[in-house]
Order: structure tokens, then C-alpha cells, then sequence
């Protein structure tokens, strides 16, 4: 089974009532039977190699400088982490990295006037050359990478006292052309500002890498772009374009990073809306209570990060996680959910958010019907030739603005096809004691009593449904209309994708 790739903009919801920084944006969708790592390291801190663990200061009473870890003459910085991937791991699908950091100028001081005032310093220019990095892997030397410029403040009216920045690199083929990825990685020369700054000094580094094995449950992933204070107001985000299964427990894990956030300062949060869509629920662990989520701290679920160097505790306004979200008995996330919101908020310890996924498990089904993009034909409401091929019974129409990311390969773009072209060259299915032409299918169910429910519902309202099952998964399929004229059948698409129950209905083709 393929696992599909969306690399897209402003795909999924975020609504977001802070005024500051850059609204987040969707970066990349994947949907395949895998699972992810998320690992990083912070590169300000009170010393160059050894772990820092005190929580007894705020950070920006502290004089913090880069940590340096690897005793080579071309860093200035270096930290690093180890990958673990799973030997059930087949491939790695996706691999991103983050860097970001607070960059007003590169060293700063302070002074305290009349006991009391304290007044941060330092010379008014840094560098605007921030993407550019040196990134080591297990199996190779330092090679220069120049990301993509995210967010930088420096050339705003933005964040005066801290000037933050966040780049952004797709490493996906550095990571797949390694013999083995597991092992140390590290990530040099992020520039930062050293000594004091108003709410301290911070900067640290993520790599997001999500690998595919048939061992794992069907997923969808997705990342985004952006830089976002939360500050006073909060801010919301909404996930959409996933379909959770249609019974049994369901697993979905939240992944962040984020700057500024001090373990002295308590009063940020992190909550999810619940299933009945009634309230926010707090989230927390161990090592993140509901009052102090974000704490300078590297996690895994409720435990510290520890696979890396140095690996401090407090990583001194660089937080990074990734955590599984509470679910018992799917009372946030439950059966048949295609969306959920999370909020942050904080009283008083501001932050910056720079990354943000979201991975949930996702019904067997809805990963099959995304699994062939030639296989589906669905109509677009704007009645234009753009019409978008899906895959095999999807039961959620995507209509993204799509944005691809340039390659150096020089590519041919391929004549449109019409509606009409495209419905005829849909692969055929073969379904037995089916008579041969194009059907028009409203739902799919791997459960039985749901199908005649659904059954139920259309005859309610004046249609008459018929079904079938796929022997080659078990699947009940209910359809409207089956013709061997495919231009009957998509003239019928049209005519029923205007009304709100059979917006995301799609033809197959059967027996040819």
C-alpha cells in the first residue's frame, strides 16, 4: 500500500487571536502505517558542555553562551541527539528540521539602575544569515545546509526586546540515502544571542522524522509552518482531513516546539477540545503540569529526553515534545472523528511557538482510499477542469490549495485531463455478481450495523441505496447509481456533491 504525501499550504484551520509573528501554515501531510521520532537539542546555555539542571533562576538572570559539544574548529555551536528508529522501520518517509532562537543582537549585557530597573544592552545589529547551518549525520562529515527563512523579526517592529527567528529544511533524502539513520546527529553554528537578554536567551534545534512499517496502525500526520506569540491571547488550532476508526480505543500524540517558556514561570497551558466539543481539557504528565506546560524541557510522553548532548533538564527556554494524548474510552478523540482543536494560553509566561504536528490513528479504510491517487474521480464544486483526483474510496474530499516544493530536476507538466478523461481511465475494480460500469458511492463501513444505519438514513430521505461488499477487504460500500455511461454517473456527481450529505461522494469503476 502506497502512503500518500501532501506537501500543501493552508490545508487545515488555525485560528489564532494573537497579533504578533507569522500564522501558522500546513507544511506536509503524510497518511501510511508508521510511526515518528522527535528529537533536538537547545544551544544557548549557562555552559559550553556540561548539563545544566538548576531550576532555582529565570533565565534571563542567567549569562548563557553557545553550547559547543564537538571540539571542532569550524563550530562556533554544536549539540546534539540520537535517533532510534525501530528495525521494523521499512523506509523513512519524512524528515524535517527546525532550528530557532532568540537573535537581538549577539551578545548582550545588563544593569541594574537604582536597585531596582533592570536594563539589557547590546550593539543593535546581529546577522540576517540565520538559515545557513552546519548538520552532521551518523554516516557523514559537517555538510552546509541552507534552510528556508521561516520567520525572522529582525527586520520588523515585532518583538523588539527579543528579535526571534525559526528555518526551516526538508532532509528527507539526506536521511534515506544513510545505510542506517539511527545514531547521533548533530547541529552546528545556529546563531544565537549570547550573554543577556529581556526574557533570556534561547535556541535549540528538531529533527521530525516519520518512518513507515507495516508492524504500526494506519496514521495521518501533519506539520506546519509559523511563528506565533501566545502571549495575552490565546491561540487555537484545528485539525482536519482525518478520519478515525470506526470502533476500539484511539491513539493520537501532539508534537511542539517552542521558545521563552521558563520553569520558574507557571501559568501556560496546553488543551485539547473533547469529543462532546463542550470544553478545553488541560493536558499534562509527569515532567509538564497543567500550569507550566511549557518548562524548558526536551520530553518523550512523561519522561525526559535524555539521548542527547549535553542533556540538561533545563534547556533554558527551549522546549520540545512529543506526547500521546490522554484518550481513555475516546472521550477527546472518538470513533469516526475527521477534527479536533488545540489551545494554548499562558497569565504570564509568554512564548513562542515555531512547530507544531499532529498525528492521530485513522481508520483502516480511510488510509486504503488513499492509497492510489488514479483511482477516484471527485467533482469540483467550481465546475472547472481543476478537478482533483483522489483515491480509492475516500470518504474525505481534501480541497487544498496545493504547494509544491521546488526540486532541482527539471519536470515536465503533464496536459489536464477533463472530468470525463479521467473517470475513464480509473482503474477498474473487480467485484463478483456486480454487473460492469461506473458507481457512485456515498460511504464505506467496516462494520456491518453501521452500513445499514447509513442505509437507513438515505431511505429516510427519499433515496434508494444499494450496497456491495469487497471481498478483498471485507468493506460494505453503499452507492446511488451505477451506469455504464461514466458521463450519466458524473453528471450525477455533480448534481448530488451540492447538497451537504453527499459532498464527498466518488465513482469507481467495476468489472471492465
Amino acid at each position: 500500500m502506497k502512503p500518500i504525501i501532501f506537501i500543501l499550504s493552508l490545508l487545515t484551520s488555525l485560528f489564532c487571536y494573537a497579533q504578533e509573528g507569522l500564522e501558522f501554515s500546513s507544511n506536509t501531510q503524510l497518511y501510511l502505517k508508521g510511526n515518528s521520532v522527535l528529537i533536538g537539542n537547545n544551544s544557548i546555555s549557562a555552559d559550553t558542555k556540561k548539563p545544566f539542571n538548576d531550576n532555582s533562576e529565570f533565565n534571563d538572570v542567567l549569562k548563557l553562551e553557545y553550547v559547543d559539544v564537538d571540539d571542532d574548529k569550524l563550530t562556533f555551536s554544536s549539540s546534539q541527539a540520537n535517533l532510534n528508529i525501530p528495525e521494523t522501520a521499512s523506509k523513512i518517509k519524512y524528515a524535517a528540521l527546525y532550528w530557532s532562537a532568540i537573535y537581538k543582537y549577539d551578545k548582550g549585557t545588563r544593569k541594574i539602575i537604582n536597585n531596582e530597573k533592570m536594563v539589557y544592552r547590546g550593539k543593535e545589529e546581529r546577522s540576517e544569515d540565520v538559515n545557513t547551518i552546519l548538520f552532521k549525520t551518523p554516516e557523514t562529515k559537517y555538510q552546509t545546509l541552507t534552510g528556508t527563512v521561516v520567520y525572522d523579526s529582525y527586520k520588523t517592529n515585532l518583538f523588539n526586546d527579543t528579535k526571534p527567528y525559526v528555518c526551516f529544511a526538508d532532509v528527507t533524502s539526506l536521511l534515506q540515502n544513510l545505510k542506517n539513520p539511527n545514531g547521533t546527529y548533530t547541529v552546528a553554528n545556529i546563531k544565537a544571542t549570547e550573554g543577556y537578554v529581556s526574557g533570556g536567551c534561547a535556541a535549540g534545534w528538531l529533527l521530525y522524522v516519520v518512518y513507515e512499517s507495516e508492524t504500526e496502525t494506519p496514521k495521518y500526520f501533519t506539520t506546519y509552518n509559523g511563528f506565533v506569540a501566545v502571549d495575552k491571547a490565546a491561540v487555537a488550532i484545528q485539525f482536519k482531513d482525518f478520519k478515525t476508526d470506526e470502533a476500539g480505543a484511539i491513539k493520537t500524540s501532539l508534537l511542539l516546539g517552542a521558545l521563552e517558556g521558563d520553569q520558574k514561570f507557571k501559568s501556560d497551558q496546553c488543551a485539547i477540545l473533547d469529543a462532546q466539543k463542550t470544553d478545553y481539557v488541560p493536558l499534562f504528565n509527569k515532567i509538564r503540569p497543567k500550569n507550566n506546560f511549557f518548562n524548558s524541557t526536551i520530553t518523550t510522553d512523561d519522561a525526559l529526553y535524555a539521548n542527547r548532548t549535553p542533556n540538561s533538564s533545563n534547556t533554558l527556554g527551549f522546549d520540545l515534545l512529543k506526547m500521546e494524548i490522554p484518550n481513555k474510552n475516546n472521550a477527546i478523540i472518538s470513533n469516526n472523528s475527521s477534527e479536533t482543536t488545540i489551545q494554548f494560553k499562558t497569565k504570564a509566561d509568554g512564548f513562542y511557538l515555531f512547530f507544531v504536528a499532529f498525528e492521530t490513528e485513522i481508520s483502516p479504510i480511510y488510509l486504503e482510499e488513499k492509497s492510489n491517487t488514479e483511482t477516484l474521480v471527485v467533482f469540483d464544486k467550481s465546475e472547472t477542469d481543476a478537478t482533483v483526483a483522489q483515491d480509492e474510496d475516500t470518504l474525505k474530499v481534501v480541497e487544498p490549495v496545493y504547494k509544491e516544493i521546488p526540486k532541482k530536476t527539471h519536470q515536465t507538466t503533464p496536459k489536464k485531463k477533463t472530468p470525463l478523461e479521467r473517470i475513464k481511465n480509473i482503474k477498474s475494480i473487480h467485484i463478483p455478481n456486480l454487473v460492469k460500469g461506473y458507481y457512485l458511492v456515498t460511504n464505506v463501513f467496516s462494520v456491518p450495523e453501521n452500513a445499514t444505519k447509513w442505509m437507513k438514513v438515505l431511505e429516510k430521505k427519499g433515496y434508494t441505496p444499494k450496497s456491495y461488499i469487497n471481498p478483498k477487504n471485507g468493506w460494505n460500500y453503499i452507492y446511488l447509481k451505477n451506469d455504464e455511461d461514466p458521463n450519466a454517473i458524473y453528471q450525477k456527481q455533480k448534481e448530488l456533491s451540492k447538497l451537504a450529505d453527499f459532498q464527498n461522494i466518488w465513482i469507481l469503476k467495476i468489472n471492465y
